[in-house]
């Protein structure tokens, strides 16, 4: 009864099922059955063989008597992603979901994401992403399949947790990493053909990965639905599969870097030697130096591996060869130090204050600076020979390493008497954020959590900084907590402000800055629909190819030192920030369990201890 009255309301879109296949009849067929029996009724499926089969056509005529089921032959075979692309091109469905020909669905599959992308409504740019279970079934030969069947699972499951987390965690350089749109995945067909579809340069590798990512950045948002469920019937040979597709990556981000120019979380690791802790650039130059030998290792290893089922050689043998198979794919692709160095470029630190005025309380001093203080930061800033950047400058990654980005959030009225003699005296160029609907009024939004009242910038203000040179971006209309509020509030919030600032300033709009640091993938998704270049978050932390609309700041404030400014400048951190960042990384990278236990242990000390002496800062609502 309940599938039912899901078919009913759902059914006014209408699915279009993409199968790719190429000489696996028998897989396909499994497959085309699973289908035939879901529950959902608005849906036709199309076959695309990617090259001429002479098996997978006698299997088609097997299947003439369903007007369900097109078929398209491809003269020759132009890879997976090309076929995909060809599916969509003539669906004639809403939504388009992709399959390959390996895959049992379950029946309600696609109701469940068909339900998805209706209680979205078509505005909404949605990519739904289903459960995928590898077959439990198979027989695993080697204590090494059974590792990588494992790795397969929790990599799985990871990508499906960060689709699953809140708030802040839902974006950022370990979410698109993870990010794909492919297999049990599904978006409206406008939408997938108006952003090109599948990259079809990508035929045996990455294609997945590289349209996730593409359409993340582009605004679309993702949700996993894990009702949507099927099991991979996967009958690849694991090592030699992930070997292939290490060796395979490696080509494919120097093509994405140099040619499509995609500088982001997928492809950083490009270019790690030269950014990162120096323990990671040492072992990324080495394995750089010596793939060959890496690679000649690569076998004895897998066997000691199976003969010995010890799992830290297992690690062993996927950290050398992973290594050696990526960079000798590169240096393959005419890579060469210098040239990786030249593109990889310079990281950028932004820093972030509010108000340039005496605090009053303990809470002001984790949020306003006194003007005694900030002249003094401001001196160390220039004596030690750092510059601001403009909001140009950084948008071009024209800047050189000691160009800072100098951003005041809320827009407070003392900026005019403490920040703009600065700036007609050394050139400054900060760029502050306004609260549209309260220029010339006071910080509300302040007042609810505590805070005195304060007035902010009035126009006139505005208009006579933005002559020196002073740049300024969107911070909303009403400063609301964004991942609370209504799609409709939310639009407004982020489209009117950019549109009224553009109208009373008659400059274009290009950054915006989140309230509170209050951003999730949906706040994004909107930031992005809006035509926002840039914006920034409240997270700490450098900024080197990451997303442009989750750029990081420091926060500068009363209880900034002389020497957490400095380390702020370099690092966009603390001192303190920066050890924990450090023994963060730490426990991710050392080869054993008991090695990453330790250095988790001594970060959980020393973050109690830090917040044992530490004041809270100021909360969020």
């Amino acid at each position: 009864m309940k599938a039912e009255e899901t078919n009913q309301s759902a059914t006014s879109l209408r699915c279009t099922v993409v199968v790719t296949t190429w000489q696996r009849p028998d897989a396909l067929r499994h497959t085309l059955e699973s289908i035939m029996r879901q529950s959902y009724l608005n849906l036709e499926t199309i076959v695309v063989c990617d090259g001429e089969d002479s098996d997978t056509r006698a299997l088609s005529r097997n299947f003439e008597g369903s007007h369900l089921i097109k078929w398209v032959f491809h003269p020759n075979n132009r890879g997976l992603a090309a076929a995909r692309n060809t599916g969509a091109r003539v669906a004639t469905g809403d939504v388009v979901l992709f399959m390959d020909d390996d895959i049992v669905a379950d029946q309600e599959l696609v109701s469940m994401h068909m339900q998805q992308h209706l209680s979205a409504g078509a505005r909404r740019r949605l990519v739904v992403c289903g459960r995928i279970t590898e077959n439990p079934e198979r027989l695993l030969t080697s204590y090494l399949d059974r590792c990588l069947r494992d790795a397969t699972d929790r990599i799985f499951a990871e990508s499906t947790s960060a689709l699953l987390a809140p708030g802040d965690e839902s974006i950022g350089d370990d979410v698109e990493r993870g990010l794909w749109c492919g297999l049990n995945c599904s978006v409206r067909r406008t939408y997938f053909l108006k952003e090109g579809g599948f990259n079809e340069y990508f035929r045996a590798s990455d294609e997945e990965m590289e349209l996730g990512l593409r359409l993340h950045l582009a605004g679309f948002e993702f949700v996993f639905e894990p009702r949507a469920q099927l099991i991979h019937m996967n009958t690849k040979d694991s090592a030699t599969y992930y070997r292939s597709s290490w060796s395979h990556t490696g080509a494919l981000d120097v093509y994405r870097v140099f040619t499509l120019k995609q500088k982001n979380a997928q492809t950083q690791r490009l270019v790690s030697m030269f950014h990162g802790y120096m323990m990671n650039r040492w072992a990324t130059r080495a394995a750089w130096h010596l793939a060959g030998p890496l690679r000649s290792l690569s076998r004895p290893l897998r066997n000691a591996a199976n003969r010995t089922q010890w799992h830290f050689l297992v690690g062993a043998w996927s950290r050398m060869t992973q290594a050696a198979e990526y960079w000798s794919s590169v240096k393959a692709a005419y890579c060469t130090l210098p040239r990786l160095k030249h593109v990889a470029g310079h990281s950028k630190c932004a820093v972030m204050l509010h108000s340039v005025s005496a605090p009053r309380s303990d809470d002001e001093r984790s949020y306003y600076i006194s003007p005694r203080r900030f002249h003094r930061l401001m001196r160390y800033f220039r004596a030690a020979g750092y510059k601001t950047a403009t909001l140009e400058q950084w948008l071009k990654d024209d800047l050189s390493e000691k160009h800072v980005l100098l951003t005041f959030d809320d827009g407070y009225d003392d900026l005019y008497e403490a920040l703009l003699p600065l700036v007609i005296e050394h050139g400054y160029t900060p760029v502050i954020y306004l609260v549209v609907d309260h220029i010339g009024a006071s910080n509300m939004w302040d007042q609810k959590t505590g805070l005195r009242a304060r007035n902010l910038l009035t126009l006139a203000q505005i208009r006579e900084m933005q002559k020196y040179g002073v740049e300024f971006g969107s911070h909303t209309l009403t400063h609301p907590w964004l991942p609370s509020v209504s799609d409709a509030q939310l639009h407004s919030e982020i489209h009117d402000s950019k549109h009224r600032l553009e109208d009373l300033l008659g400059v274009e709009i290009a950054s915006f800055a989140y309230p509170f640091g209050g951003v999730d993938r949906r706040v994004r998704s909107a930031v992005a629909g809006a035509g926002y270049k840039l914006a920034f978050t409240v997270r700490p932390g450098q900024n080197w190819w990451n997303d442009p609309l989750c750029q990081r700041r420091a926060e500068v404030n009363d209880r900034t030192t002389s020497l957490n400014f400095a380390c702020k400048l370099r690092s966009g951190r603390s001192c303190t920030e920066t050890i924990s960042a450090r023994l963060r990384n730490m426990e991710e990278e050392f080869p054993t369990k008991l090695l990453r236990d330790m250095a988790r242990g001594v970060r959980k000390i020393g973050h109690g201890l830090l917040h044992l002496h530490t004041p809270n800062a100021r909360n969020n609502p």
